[in-house]
């Protein structure tokens, strides 16, 4: 439960260390004096949106401390504990909210994010505002309503991300189908073009253009060749011999005068590497084929080679790089078939599980609609619509939708009059029957609820008398099982409170500031004393007040 709450600087409240206790505590004070601020405050605590407006005026920054006894909640001690947040039996959830919108949380002294602070509160506090009754002319909360009070809500959370992902899936698929045709197109024209490449001999690429480029200048090669040879070793004054002559000349010197060694050495080494390459030449020679057939299967295969570099826009060379590519992409196309064919199989499975979750919450919306009937008009009787009838009903969906929302939606239907037909509560309901109905649904949400605190901002508006007392006994009621925090207007409602908190402002020439405290008895029959009779309060009144007190 709330233990406590200090607030600094926030709105009118200059600073404000409140403790709370079990059971039901009711807020009161004049009109304006800021009842619903401490509910505000909390709101923040629990994660609400930062708005920079709240900053008291002239401050620097707001803070709100909300302080929670969780010794009896193992469920929020499980999650502190899976956060790394956990601090025995305590919780502290902490809020400051600069004066240009920026905001820090923290819970048990460690910076934590909104999505982590909101979920946190969820477990902790459940506030219903005063306008919560204008929720029910919208039918898509009706639905919503029904899961809360069935014990649904996260059942229905399952379905809906169950959908959301056959949403996904299905514009996925979509997307494949549209684009299939033309992936088609591409692998027959991408497999055309690899059965090109691997019969053409693209490794072989230089070596053919090479020898294409031999047989297109063999006579050429033969004649020069053959004129070469002659010159080196086949004529009668051949540089083979005359550099023979030379060396022997050189050998008669050297007997002479050692110092021509190198210069005799040199010239000999000459002559063999003559000899040699007159010996290579003479088998080049030799080898050289001049067959036209041979040029016609070169020619037709440098023709194949050039024709496919200038088809891929790459050089001869860059062939084989081409191909692994194109056999890349291929794989990929076909690795999107088996991508397409998973998310088939994936959205079969998705779609049986959507069916059989929507079924089993379909049976269980059923059954809990029923109970629900009866429970609200009950409450509807109790609450001054003796002739209410209140019905749950069901507008069936197409199955093969997948709804967000699952196999139906749901829209409450009332008759305040006998005789009346039930129509869709938005209809027909005044703003008296409204207010009272959703209190009959705030209350036995209430009822079902796990949460240790629970919080009624002015619910109460548009009722009074006798039905004001009715609904404070049912908050009353609701105290002995959780606490209760309820912000009212009606004296018959803070009557039936355990305890009593005062909202009064104060006004200097600088600023205006709300104080909250808890008041005596003797204070306590003075405020019911005004929420009954306004400014001027008689013993009559008084009496009154204290009759009130009395029968709680």
């Amino acid at each position: 439960m709330l233990t406590s709450i200090h607030i600094k600087d926030f709105a009118i409240i200059d600073q404000l260390d409140l403790d709370l206790k079990s059971g039901m505590t009711v807020i009161t004070g004049e009109t304006g004096a800021g009842k619903s601020i401490m509910v505000d405050a909390l709101s923040y605590a629990l994660g609400e949106r930062a708005d920079s407006n709240v900053v008291r005026n002239g401050a620097k920054r707001a803070e709100i401390s909300a302080y929670f006894d969780i010794k009896q909640l193992p469920h929020v001690k499980d999650w502190l504990d899976e956060q790394m947040l956990d601090d025995d039996d305590h919780c502290i959830l902490r809020r400051v909210i600069n004066h240009d919108g920026r905001s820090k949380a923290f819970v048990n002294g460690q910076p934590v994010n909104l999505a982590q602070v909101s979920e946190l509160g969820d477990f902790l506090v459940d506030i219903h505002g005063q306008h919560e009754h204008q929720s029910l002319f919208k039918p898509q909360v009706h639905l919503q309503l029904l899961d809360r009070y069935a014990g649904l809500t996260e059942q229905s959370a399952e379905l809906s991300k169950v959908a959301a992902k056959i949403g996904s899936i299905s514009s996925k698929l979509k997307a494949f189908q549209s684009a299939l045709k033309d992936k088609n197109d591409r692998k027959d024209l991408i497999s055309f073009q690899l059965q090109e490449l691997e019969q053409a001999p693209i490794d072989k690429a230089n070596d053919i253009e090479q020898e294409h480029k031999r047989a297109a200048n063999a006579s050429r090669l033969l004649e020069k060749g053959q004129q070469s040879l002659a010159a080196l070793s086949e004529d009668e004054d051949t540089i083979s011999s005359n550099l023979g002559r030379i060396v022997h000349t050189i050998s008669d010197m050297l007997a002479v005068d050692e110092g021509l060694k190198n210069t005799h050495d040199l010239l000999q080494s000459a002559l063999v590497e003559i000899d040699e390459a007159s010996h290579e030449l003479r088998d080049y020679l030799e080898g050289l084929d001049i067959d036209p057939q041979a040029y016609h299967e070169l020619d037709q295969q440098i023709s194949l080679l050039h024709d496919l570099a200038r088809k891929h826009q790459v050089s001869m060379e860059e062939l084989p790089q081409t191909l692994q590519e194109l056999q890349q992409e291929l794989e990929n196309l076909e690795g999107d078939e088996q991508t397409f064919d998973d998310l088939e199989k994936e959205l079969a499975k998705l779609e049986k599980q959507y069916l059989e979750l929507a079924k089993t919450l379909s049976t269980k919306r059923q059954a809990a609609a029923k109970k629900l009937n009866q429970e609200v008009v009950k409450l509807m009787q109790q609450l001054g619509l003796g002739n209410g009838v209140f019905e749950v009903a069901f507008n069936q969906q197409d199955a093969s939708a997948h709804k967000s929302t699952g196999l139906e939606t749901a829209e409450f239907m009332v008759s305040t009059n006998p005789g009346q037909k039930p129509m869709p509560l938005r209809k027909i309901a005044s703003g008296g029957e409204l207010s009272r109905i959703s209190l009959a649904l705030q209350v036995i949400n209430a009822q079902t609820t796990q949460l240790p605190t629970l919080i009624f901002d002015e619910v109460d508006v548009g009722i009074g008398g006798g039905t004001a007392e009715i609904v404070g006994k049912l908050l009353a009621e609701l105290g002995s099982k959780a606490q209760i925090l309820c912000v009212t207007h009606q004296a018959q409602v803070a009557a039936q409170g355990h305890h009593h908190l005062q909202v009064s402002k104060s006004q200097d020439k600088k600023a205006t500031q709300t104080q909250l405290l808890e008041i005596t008895e003797v204070q306590r029959i003075e405020e019911i004393a005004r929420m009954i009779g306004g400014v001027e309060i008689t013993e009559t009144i008084r009496q009154h007040a204290k009759e009130l007190l009395k029968s709680a």
